[in-house]
């Protein structure tokens, strides 16, 4: 059974509830699709570069450049921009392009293209709760990206008729920081205007989302939503559907508008 720890009760208002992105609102899982557009866009990069590699040996250095990319942000809590991730291809070849060329370019819009041409799906149930809440209390983004850049992330919840309920969307790649460092959570709270306990953090990432908030003075809630987290859990509330997770959420705001 999912561990459930319940809201604790605090004498300061609730003014923002601040949502982590994959995994809690839209779904994170990877498409063929995507990565194929990905790829055939970087070796085409490659290629205009000089330097033509056969495929086989440009999917091998791919998946190098993502275990790399992956260890950026679990080890070193970074974030990186898309040409981070295509300049550390391009160095293991020995190659180089300067940041006005075309085609370094045109393989950065490629990526962004790849998830707004083959879009994530939001979570059933999600939209109408964003919808609600943001009547209600604020709203914010705090979110790590991946090889796509914020602003395409931004693009989809544009798409979907959200993106105006959030005041705020913090990006760890703008940043330079990603979670469970304190910036990205400091950088929402301060353009929101309100300190640290006063916002709750929503995220499916025990490490990154219920203790990153956590440590930044913030209230956390996580969702089992896409997939199960561990066993326990420093988080006040632990959703496993996204009714659950809009009840609780919901139940938080009536009660501060009571108290």
């Amino acid at each position: 059974m999912t561990p459930q720890v319940p809201g604790r009760s605090s004498e300061v208002p609730l003014r923002a509830i601040t949502f982590d992105y994959w995994d809690t609102l839209y779904h994170g899982h990877v498409l063929p699709e995507r990565v194929r557009f990905r790829q055939e866009a970087l070796h085409g990069l490659l290629s205009a570069l000089g330097r033509k590699l056969e495929w086989p040996e440009f999917e091998a250095l791919y998946i190098a450049s993502g275990r790399e990319a992956e260890r950026w942000w679990r080890e070193e809590a970074r974030g990186y921009h898309t040409r981070d991730r295509i300049r550390w291809m391009l160095r293991r070849l020995e190659l180089d392009a300067p940041d006005d060329s075309e085609h370094l370019a045109a393989a950065v819009a490629a990526v962004d293209e790849a998830l707004t041409r083959w879009p994530a799906p939001l979570i059933s149930g999600v939209s109408e709760m964003v919808e609600q809440l943001s009547r209600r209390v604020r709203l914010a983004i705090v979110s790590d990206t991946g090889f796509a850049s914020g602003t395409a992330q931004n693009l989809l919840l544009e798409r979907d008729g959200l993106l105006d309920n959030f005041q705020v969307t913090t990006y760890s790649m703008d940043l330079g920081h990603a979670k469970p460092r304190r910036e990205p959570f400091e950088h929402t709270l301060q353009a929101l205007g309100i300190r640290p306990e006063e916002a709750l953090h929503v995220g499916d990432n025990e490490r990154t989302d219920v203790r990153g908030a956590l440590e930044a003075g913030m209230r956390a809630v996580r969702v089992d939503i896409v997939r199960p987290g561990p066993g326990s859990t420093s988080a006040e509330f632990v959703a496993t559907t996204a009714r659950e997770l809009a009840g609780y959420l919901e139940r938080l705001v009536a009660a501060e508008a009571t108290a």
